[in-house]
């Protein structure tokens, strides 16, 4: 199983439509494995908003988005229009389709919460057809690498990073993709890093708001975490004060690794 998402909360399907530019994304990483009728699998694949993206630019593909949440998945139905992907609720760690299914699978921004990264992974390559691609994307130093870091927000990370390491989540997931590729059997593999998000000075209003609701979802971990509710409001407060700050810089990178089943 993967475990219990960190963030599980109703708002977290449009959280994760607003923040990022789907289009884009497929635009960047996809094109050079991607065939106008290639089979798909989104793994992790939240409402949807990328799988639907990939099939908006190529409309004769068959694409399979897939997510623990139905609830999530089903956030996503309307806003597809014509250009709809297939849902499946179902587990990373135990994908329910044959060895060999699709021509390109897929996660972004998965495997930073799932413990049994390796699983995932050899799943992932499991229903990849032979030579065909698997697209493993996501972040190092996330949450975790600011300058400077005021002795109030120093103590909270201290604190909360136990708790998010024991919950499964792993800040430097982004740095292990080579690795758990290598493990999973698939050759080929290509490697890229890119800044992911990058705050110097001042955060900007919409970076704000989506740092303000990403932290109002995370409030019952970090109350668990830190120890009453109270704790968990003056870690929000605190982060905030941080992003607002004239001197602060905050980012991370985002890895992606590209392999090819043999």
């Amino acid at each position: 199983m993967t475990g219990p998402y960190l963030m599980e909360d109703p708002r977290e399907a449009a959280r994760l439509q607003a923040k990022v530019d789907a289009p884009r994304w497929v635009r960047t990483h996809l094109p050079h494995v991607m065939s106008p009728r290639a089979t798909v699998l989104d793994v992790g694949a939240g409402p949807g908003h990328v799988a639907t993206a990939v099939l908006r630019r190529w409309p004769t593909a068959m694409v399979v988005a897939v997510d623990t949440s139905a609830g999530r998945l089903a956030a996503g139905v309307r806003e597809g229009g014509t250009a709809t992907p297939w849902r499946c609720c179902a587990d990373a760690c135990r994908l329910p389709f044959p060895t060999g299914s699709f021509d390109v699978v897929y996660s972004r921004l998965l495997l930073q919460y799932v413990e049994r990264r390796g699983a995932a992974v050899a799943e992932m390559a499991r229903v990849t057809r032979r030579g065909g691609a698997v697209v493993l994307f996501d972040l190092d130093g996330q949450l975790v690498w600011h300058d400077p870091v005021p002795a109030e927000l120093g103590a909270l990370l201290a604190r909360v990073a136990p708790a998010l390491r024991a919950a499964g989540f792993d800040p430097h997931a982004g740095r292990a993709l080579y690795r758990l590729a290598r493990a999973a059997g698939l050759r080929e593999l290509a490697v890229r890093v890119a800044p992911y998000h990058l705050i110097a000075g001042r955060v900007a209003p919409v970076e704000r708001a989506h740092w303000a609701l990403k932290l109002d979802i995370a409030r019952p971990f970090l109350a668990h975490a830190l120890g009453s509710p109270a704790a968990a409001d003056r870690a929000v407060a605190v982060f905030l004060e941080f992003l607002e700050a004239e001197d602060t810089l905050s980012y991370s990178v985002a890895f992606t690794v590209t392999g090819r089943r043999p």
